[in-house]
């Protein structure tokens, strides 16, 4: 008998940093009513099966700071402007995005408006252990 090995979805994450030429706020317009129409095409063709795009304000960035001083002196608040998490099926579907010939249509801008060097990424699992406020997958 074969063995059934399970596929597990991938998370696959970046951080931007915007150029300071632009504000914030126009960075993200521009993420989601630029870029946005033009690469969820080819996330759909790709099978990407979740994109989620966290935005971190400065304001409330700044706020934090202010907090965690005095709570966690130690920690370095992150300062990018947002965190793009997909949720793959395969690591393979990074390579067949960035290779897709319409890809660099979708970030054709994206050096204008992205500090593409300062880019973070990861890849990984990811599992829920609090679901609508209920506890999930803890051990037993």
């Amino acid at each position: 008998m074969s063995e059934v090995r399970e596929r597990r979805p991938v998370k696959f994450t970046i951080t931007h940093y915007r150029h300071h030429h632009h504000s914030h706020e126009a960075f993200i317009k521009w993420m989601v009513e630029e870029h946005l129409p033009l690469a969820v095409p080819i996330f759909t063709k790709h099978g990407v099966l979740e994109y989620s795009l966290f935005v971190t304000p400065p304001s409330m960035n700044d706020a934090l700071k202010q907090e965690f001083v005095q709570l966690r002196p130690s920690w370095a608040i992150a300062d990018f402007d947002c965190f793009i998490e997909y949720t793959l099926p395969d690591v393979a579907t990074i390579k067949n995005i960035m290779s897709d010939p319409e890809w660099l249509r979708a970030v054709k801008k994206q050096d204008d408006w992205v500090r593409v060097s300062k880019a973070l990424v990861s890849v990984g699992y990811s599992t829920p252990y609090v679901l609508n406020g209920k506890p999930v997958n803890l051990p037993k």
